[in-house]
């Protein structure tokens, strides 16, 4: 069941939302509305020493190790 981060065309609102089957029609939490954006959203993965696990290529902001940490473009 994944979850999925949409941003509403109409109103503006960024919400997540738990995608229980392929066949359920998404809608903005705040006004309704059908007309949402798909968003990216980052993956962060928890090691077995508790802290962040970012591949080589990069983090979701492009610089090496930034997911997670307060102040970069993933906290916020």
């Amino acid at each position: 069941m994944p979850i999925y981060e949409y941003k509403c065309q109409d109103c503006g609102e960024i919400f997540e939302l738990l995608v229980l089957t392929k066949d359920e029609e998404a809608r903005c939490k705040s006004c309704n509305g059908q007309n949402l954006e798909k968003l990216i959203s980052a993956h962060n993965t928890v090691g077995s020493s508790g802290g962040f696990i970012a591949d080589s290529q990069g983090s979701c902001c492009g610089s090496p190790n930034s997911c997670g940490n307060p102040g970069n473009c993933c906290s916020g």
